[in-house]
């Protein structure tokens, strides 16, 4: 295999809690992470000179270097299997913001090191991947299956649950602002909670109470970017069954029911850039 392209999904955060804060300064979280169909595109092309070849295109600012995660896990994975007999150009098509909290960077991340797992027929174990994953962040892990599960301790321990929003639509919703989630993890201090109640969030039927569901740094970004509230109170007043920030933002969405409402919504909020969405489920 000499070339391939695969799409690099977003994920959306359905209810974040931030948790106790642990001696490194990370936060320990409770989360469920979903993935949808909104997607970077990246090319992999092996190459004879040895070297890792980066490009970045599309109209999405992001790193065009050797700072870019997606030379950060192919330099890993290189290293960590001693590949030195070849080089690979990446070519990565970026949509999906910086510093909206979809995951954007972390799927790049995993994208790469199970397209390069697959070219180079190195038949790494998921065990392995996800440990060379959690190298490169602690997002990144979620990625090598990627549809829904929940994420738990800094977002690395992973479970699967049953939460099936096949017959929904999502409004994206993405603010011309970023927010830089060291930023938006500095808010939080000392007097969190050191555990989270949350059996009853494990297994979904056939309806799902969305009023268990909250993201904890909303209430956090909405003090210094108050179009969080305005782009809210229009989500709900379109008939949105559950509205939120997904991780740290600055990207909200919106989950309906009925399509008709959702392409109301999606008028509404034109001032904005927004993408009706729907999430993936993986069998």
């Amino acid at each position: 295999m000499q070339s391939l392209t695969v799409k690099s999904y977003a994920k959306l955060n359905i209810g974040l809690k931030v948790l106790d804060t642990l001696p490194d300064g990370y936060h320990t979280i409770w989360t469920i992470m979903h993935e949808i169909d909104f997607h970077d595109l990246i090319s992999i092309n092996k190459n004879k000179n040895n070297n890792i070849e980066f490009s970045c295109i599309g109209n999405i600012a992001a790193p065009n270097n050797f700072n870019n995660l997606c030379v950060k896990a192919a330099q890993l994975l290189f290293d960590s299997y001693n590949i030195n007999d070849t080089g690979i150009n990446i070519t990565l098509h970026k949509n999906i913001p910086v510093g909206a909290g979809l995951g954007g960077g972390s799927s790049n991340a995993a994208n790469i090191l199970l397209s390069l797992n697959n070219m180079y027929k190195l038949n790494i174990s998921k065990s392995n991947l996800c440990n060379l994953a959690l190298e490169l962040g602690c997002d990144v892990p979620f990625f090598i299956d990627g549809g829904v599960q929940i994420a738990e301790g800094k977002g690395e321990k992973l479970s699967p649950v049953q939460f099936d929003l096949t017959n929904h639509f999502i409004l994206l919703v993405l603010p011309s602002f970023s927010i830089s989630t060291k930023w938006a993890y500095s808010f939080f201090k000392n007097n969190l909670p050191k555990n989270f109640n949350h059996p009853k969030f494990r297994t979904f039927q056939n309806n799902i109470d969305w009023s268990l569901f909250e993201n904890d740094f909303e209430e956090v970004i909405k003090t210094t970017y108050p179009e969080v509230i305005e782009i809210r109170k229009k989500l709900e007043d379109s008939g949105a069954l559950f509205v939120s920030l997904s991780g740290s933002g600055s990207a909200m969405f919106g989950i309906f029911n009925d399509f008709s409402k959702v392409d109301l919504a999606q008028q509404t909020l034109k001032p904005y850039f927004c993408h009706i969405v729907q999430p993936i489920i993986k069998k």
